[in-house]
């Protein structure tokens, strides 16, 4: 079953929230993803996770690829019925 934007952007918030040890209200959809300073291999970890929660494939590299959250959940919500 297909997840909603609000429900992906905000499972994408509280990981990157949880490995950036903020408060989930400080992360900004819209701020690049790198300015959370998370290194590449826990950003694989991230989509890892994503790709199992929901069930679809992601690139390894799609947090850089899209840039932000919201440009991140956007590809996923367009892309998922695929």
């Amino acid at each position: 079953m297909s997840k909603t934007f609000t429900e992906i952007s905000g499972w994408i918030v509280e990981r990157i929230a949880h490995h950036a040890e903020i408060d989930p209200s400080e992360v900004d959809l819209d701020a690049e993803i790198i300015d959370y300073r998370l290194d590449s291999l826990l950003m694989v970890d991230i989509t890892t996770e994503l790709q199992e929660w929901l069930g679809v494939e992601l690139s390894p590299s799609i947090f850089w690829e899209m840039g932000t959250i919201n440009a991140t959940t956007e590809w996923i919500v367009e892309n998922q019925e695929a």
